[in-house]
């Protein structure tokens, strides 16, 4: 196992959860960011709603 593999391993569960989610986050951020640099115009609303879509695309692309 690598060395960052190593320090992964040896963390509470509760802090790879966190870990897990900060990454999350900033993908979800990032993409968001995306959307709106295409759209600056676009509605809070209307980004949610891209922004779902994006993630869901990913998803159902992942599965197969």
């Amino acid at each position: 196992m690598n060395q960052g593999g190593e320090r992964l391993g040896r963390l509470q569960p509760e802090e790879k959860v966190a870990i897990m989610i900060d990454m999350t986050d900033a993908c979800v951020r990032v993409c968001a960011s995306g959307i709106r640099d295409r759209s600056p115009d676009i509605s809070d609303e209307e980004l949610l709603s891209r922004l779902r879509e994006r993630l869901e695309w990913s998803r159902r692309r992942r599965v197969r």
